[in-house]
């Protein structure tokens, strides 16, 4: 994988992490206020996706990347699971079901 892609998305959790400790917003948010929001943002990207919206569709992976990196953030305080968990949870789904 490229080095450059490794600190692209490191610096993204960076900025998750210091959101969720200095915004008073983002501080505050659980899973449950979450959950509207992320239901919006995929109908947001199912609509890109029928209006075959490139710039949509990416603006739109990005908002979900942020929601699945704030929901990993939650589960870890909430000593439920960790972001590296989730990442690695989908990489033995993916490796059993083509094996």
């Amino acid at each position: 994988m490229e080095d450059s892609l490794l600190k692209d998305f490191a610096g993204l959790v960076k900025i998750m992490d210091e959101l969720r400790e200095q915004c008073p917003w983002d501080r505050k948010q659980t899973i449950q206020s979450l959950r509207q929001m992320t239901i919006e943002e995929c109908f947001e990207l199912a609509d890109a996706i029928t209006d075959t919206n490139w710039q949509g569709i990416k603006e739109e992976l990005g908002d979900m990347m942020l929601h699945i990196l704030f929901y990993s953030r939650i589960g870890k305080e909430q000593n439920q699971f960790t972001l590296q968990e989730v990442i690695q949870g989908i990489s033995a789904k993916l490796i059993s079901r083509h094996p």
